[in-house]
């Protein structure tokens, strides 16, 4: 239903909407992007989307930059004459990555007694076994950075037990600093910061992203009354997923937002949403989900993968999330890929490229998204 909907407008859009908004100087399509929890930032983003609109004979033009939006027209190659947008699209990165980079425990031991109390909740509280029945993937990913923890910690303490001092220790000591360093590389340090933060939020304490999702309801709200577009896509990758929920629901109960969600849709990409709704503080999260629910709903499409284990393939969010399905329709509309398959990896290969596969929905290409086709109009 939610898919055919996005069509529909998408039809009605290029019979007439979207060239009286040329005509007018407007925008015919806007795509607004949340990232995951990654400190990397924009930047890292920009280089991404270049390439990967490259071989479809697009480019992102010159940057537009706010403190929480950033902007760019989407221009084909070569451009067009100077101060030409005949394509009328744009892509919008909407900023929280700064909020990602404050809660990034660098120290190796800030990160050991924040895992510390994180493990204590994951596992002694049987959270983990809850995730397990959704999910056995998304839960495995969960303890990952225990298990390496552990095994590192068992593998020094043998060392030093059985090699005399002072060898014994200092080769201990050579030990956990290769376990680091092969967790950092192996993207375990990164799954545990995010780990960390999504248990941040669930005891409650996100004051800073709920402010910024404010932030961000008032510069769309703004950015589509100067300058509207006919059509408009907000897209969660990831943790980014959590935001998006947040931000729509936001959007939903505004008075003043009646004309963007006459417009707006919804797609989340590799979403892990029941990794923060499993919280009990996390009741404010839950709250956004199911007014989600509610009259007018917003087109939702939900994009997952069985080879990505850091999200929750194929269940509705609502289910994972410990709440009711909405009535009526399905809601949102659920697609679910194969990513294992589009890269031609075996059956344990694609394991060794796990952290990298979770980006597979941003890339050209990526069976039933494609997002760099979505942002030029080739809906994939």
């Amino acid at each position: 239903m939610a898919e055919a909907s996005i069509h529909h407008r998408d039809r009605i859009g290029e019979q007439g909407l979207g060239r009286s908004l040329l005509d007018a100087g407007a925008v015919e399509r806007r795509t607004y992007f949340l990232s995951g929890f990654d400190p990397r930032g924009i930047a890292h983003y920009q280089r991404l989307f270049q390439a990967e609109l490259r071989p479809l004979g697009w480019r992102l033009g010159r940057r537009r930059g706010e403190r929480v939006l950033t902007r760019w027209p989407l221009q084909p190659r070569p451009p067009a004459a100077a101060g030409a947008d005949p394509a009328g699209l744009e892509l919008c990165f909407l900023h929280w990555d700064d909020i990602a980079r404050s809660h990034w425990p660098r120290h190796p031991f800030t990160l050991l007694v924040r895992g510390a109390h994180f493990a204590r909740f994951y596992l002694l509280e049987g959270v983990c076994w809850r995730v397990a029945r959704l999910c056995p993937g998304v839960a495995l990913c969960g303890a990952y950075p225990l298990i390496w923890l552990a095994l590192a910690a068992a593998v020094a303490a043998a060392a030093a037990l059985v090699i005399p001092a002072p060898w014994g220790w200092l080769l201990a000591a050579l030990l956990l600093w290769g376990c680091w360093r092969g967790a950092d590389a192996l993207g375990v340090v990164w799954l545990s910061r995010s780990l960390l933060f999504t248990h941040r939020l669930g005891e409650a304490r996100d004051r800073d992203l709920r402010e910024r999702v404010r932030e961000l309801a008032d510069a769309m709200l703004q950015l589509e009354d100067s300058c509207p577009a006919g059509r408009v896509r907000l897209v969660g990758h990831s943790s980014g997923s959590f935001v998006l929920a947040m931000l729509a629901a936001e959007l939903h109960r505004r008075v003043d937002a009646g004309g963007l969600l006459q417009k707006l849709e919804l797609l989340t990409l590799g979403q892990n949403l029941a990794n923060l709704a499993v919280y009990p503080g996390a009741g404010g999260f839950r709250q956004d989900l199911q007014e989600l629910c509610r009259a007018p709903r917003i087109p939702w499409r939900d994009v997952t993968s069985r080879h990505d284990l850091l999200c929750f393939a194929g269940v509705n969010p609502f289910t994972s999330c410990g709440l009711p399905l909405p009535a009526g329709e399905p809601y949102p509309e659920m697609t679910l890929l194969n990513l294992r398959q589009a890269r031609g990896l075996g059956r344990c290969a694609w394991l060794l490229q796990l952290f990298d596969l979770h980006f597979d929905y941003l890339r050209r290409g990526c069976p039933g998204v494609d997002l760099p086709g979505l942002l030029v109009g080739r809906d994939g």
